[in-house]
């Protein structure tokens, strides 16, 4: 990595318009409505019970910032990026339809030693493009495997905080994902980051095969999460991606009482691997 261009980079505002139909898009890539008789998740897939609810995690697909990461004045190895942290706080509740403003900037960069990687902690902040009302921020950590050694600049916020030894699930939710689930997030969501659809691209990589998003598996969660509370009750989130998934994978989400709301984690069942961990979800 080019340090200190990435850290001198400006990062201009970006716009976004959503509607009704990407709410439910986004939801149906999350796999809401796989059983077309749930009364509970009905909402989010169809407009006919009182308007569509919005999944907050939608939040963290608006207004990205276009992928600076891949312009060879950075200097990184783009390919080899993946998602190491999510933390997400909403000022109020999500619509289902509206039209955005993301106000983007570079927080640190941490270098863990050559042969080691680099994490790159980067926030948004959300606002309505009308009257300037701020709606959520966005800090997301990528995990740079192929740039060890590229020094460290900024001081990086606090990681999301380990979960209790000993907890017991309070409830644990299978959820079958498609073989083309990648594909469907990855228009849903807009993030067309290669590696989620190029056999070729993810071997490059260190894949055996294109894999799932990180956030299609903390969408996961939330689904799970959703079960119990409804979207407007959800003020704060973070979370740890341990590991990819695969497309095709069965991944089960299992919760943990908090004293303000639930913590979570998520593992792959049939691979027995972990994918979420020090999942925590603040509720009102």
């Amino acid at each position: 990595m080019n340090l200190a261009h990435v850290s001198a980079r400006p990062f201009p505002p970006t716009e976004q318009a959503w509607d009704a139909r990407d709410s439910v898009l986004y939801a149906l890539a999350l796999g809401f409505g796989q059983d077309p008789l749930d009364e509970a998740e009905l909402p989010y897939v169809y407009e006919g019970r009182g308007g569509v609810r919005a999944v907050p995690t939608l939040a963290a697909t608006l207004a990205w910032t276009p992928f600076w990461q891949h312009d060879p004045a950075t200097g990184i190895a783009w390919v080899r990026i993946v998602h190491g942290e999510q933390h997400m706080r909403w000022q109020r509740p999500l619509p289902a339809q509206g039209r955005v403003v993301g106000r983007h900037r570079l927080l640190a960069v941490e270098d863990k030693g050559a042969g080691r990687g680099a994490l790159v902690h980067f926030e948004t902040m959300l606002e309505d493009a009308a009257d300037g009302t701020p709606l959520a921020s966005v800090r997301q950590v990528q995990f740079l495997r192929g740039d060890g050694g590229c020094g460290a600049w900024g001081e990086a916020p606090p990681p999301a905080a380990a979960l209790a030894d000993g907890l017991r699930p309070i409830e644990s939710v299978d959820f079958a994902t498609l073989p083309q689930a990648a594909l469907l997030y990855r228009q849903a969501s807009r993030d067309l980051m290669p590696i989620h659809a190029d056999p070729e691209l993810a071997r490059r990589a260190g894949f055996e095969r294109p894999i799932s998003h990180g956030l299609n598996t903390l969408g996961l969660a939330m689904r799970a999460i959703l079960r119990r509370h409804a979207p407007d009750a959800v003020r704060a989130l973070s979370v740890r991606f341990a590991a990819p998934a695969l497309p095709g994978d069965t991944v089960r989400v299992e919760l943990f009482e908090a004293s303000d709301g639930v913590c979570f984690k998520a593992h792959a069942l049939e691979r027995n691997v972990p994918l979420l961990d020090r999942g925590h979800c603040e509720l009102a």
